[in-house]
């Protein structure tokens, strides 16, 4: 008998301290993202174990285009984590309303909340059977998979008023831990951020230099030669595939002059080629000096 109790009394002791050291993460709902500016998100961990990672997955709200990138979050301290994310394009959110068999006659005035709800539940994403199908299977195997808490969390009223004041897509996001051998051990609640014009976000230092030198994740093969849906190519320098391997970005690489002339980087002269002077005047070349 007091083998038994003793025995019981070490199993809840061991499931207590299983619990105790469960590992979770959360995100911070971020106030905005800016357009063409990096955004911010801040995250916390808890009981990350050795070796372990964190990442932000993120992507625009799309009626058809559904899959994740990630970046790898950095520590700050105290379990706190944050991310740099790449810069939004401006892309407006192509207004949807409810019709066919899933047209909800009792509120005429919510057909794009409903549309979005119902979007959820339709195994092949298209609630009006109007949209790209293989759009979608191509580029939504993924992102699909993962739930939205943030809309399962809102009635349809609040959503569609939501959705109607809106400027630009917003974006999604979410929090992981990944353990040293690449399995992951933890997720956060899904949220939504609105992408606007005035956003502000202020970076320190260390988010600037990471700004400029991103690393893009993939979830996707689709994903790979192709630009980040919906985000700018400025700073992202190299991507990682869903094996893990790690690459130049081969899209946004023709694009690094330009980011390099709008960050006003400083670009070695050995690294520049000769100027091309094209004069348009008809006067004859004036010779060279004698040294």
């Amino acid at each position: 008998m007091h083998r038994y109790l003793l025995m019981t009394i070490l199993a809840f002791m061991g499931s207590q301290l299983l619990a105790a050291q469960e590992v979770s993460v959360s995100v911070d709902q971020a106030e905005c993202l800016p357009i063409a500016e990096n955004g911010l998100v801040t995250a916390t961990v808890e009981n990350a174990p050795g070796g372990s990672s964190v990442r932000i997955y993120f992507r625009r709200l799309h009626e058809e285009v559904e899959d994740f990138y990630y970046v790898v979050a950095r520590p700050s301290g105290g379990g706190r984590y944050w991310a740099v994310l790449p810069e939004a394009e401006d892309e407006e959110l192509e207004e949807r309303d409810l019709e066919g068999d899933f047209d909800d006659d009792d509120n005429p005035d919510e057909g794009w909340a409903e549309w979005w709800r119902t979007k959820v539940t339709v195994d092949d994403r298209d609630p009006n059977d109007d949209l790209d199908q293989e759009l979608i299977e191509e580029r939504s195997a993924q992102g699909r998979n993962e739930p939205r808490e943030w809309l399962e969390a809102l009635d349809d009223a609040t959503l569609q008023e939501w959705l109607e004041g809106l400027e630009n897509e917003p974006a999604e996001y979410f929090g992981t831990v990944y353990d040293d051998a690449g399995k992951r051990i933890a997720r956060s609640d899904m949220k939504v951020v609105e992408v606007r014009d005035d956003c502000e976000v202020e970076l320190t230092e260390q988010q600037e230099g990471e700004s400029e030198n991103l690393t893009i994740g993939e979830t996707a093969e689709w994903e790979r030669g192709e630009r980040v849906f919906h985000w700018l190519c400025d700073g992202i320098v190299s991507r990682i595939n869903p094996l893990d391997i790690l690459r130049a970005d081969d899209h946004c690489r023709a694009c690094v002059i330009a980011w390099w002339k709008k960050k006003e980087i400083l670009i070695p002269a050995l690294l520049v080629p000769p100027a091309i002077v094209i004069s348009n005047r008809d006067d004859p070349p004036v010779s060279p000096s004698a040294p």
